[in-house]
């Protein structure tokens, strides 16, 4: 486990799923562009299999587990029906571009994590297409 309380596998699930889309990118403003991007995907992607009533629970539960060691993540959470249950450029805004990354992984890593103690792994990984480059 990582001092985050994160497994390592679902750390690197987390890393791999921002990276599709942040890879290199050093511009603050199209960092924040692709880190939404992963996160729109992830939320389409479990929408989709648990539902929004379902997508909200498993949010609230990694963000609850995420915002001890990120303050950023705190900014991240919307539920105004705005249909943008994370919001990358609010963390940006407030705690700067590495603290709302960092912070977005966690929160990653944290649904990785809890999906994986309800669904098991392989199905998470499919899920998520956590395998994919």
């Amino acid at each position: 486990m990582s001092r985050e309380g994160h497994s390592a596998s679902a750390q690197a699930m987390a890393r791999r799923l921002l990276e599709r889309d942040v890879k290199n990118e050093l511009d603050v403003d199209a960092l924040g562009v692709a880190m939404q991007r992963a996160v729109d995907r992830v939320v389409r992607d479990l929408t989709g299999v648990v539902g929004r009533d379902g997508l909200d629970a498993l949010l609230d539960r990694a963000i609850d587990r995420a915002r001890r060691e990120h303050p950023a993540v705190e900014r991240m959470r919307r539920d105004d029906g705005a249909g943008v249950p994370l919001d990358v450029a609010a963390a940006i805004e407030t705690h700067g571009a590495d603290a709302a990354r960092a912070g977005l992984e966690a929160v990653l890593a944290a649904l990785v994590d809890i999906l994986t103690a309800l669904i098991g792994a392989d199905m998470t990984r499919n899920l998520l297409h956590g395998n994919d480059s």
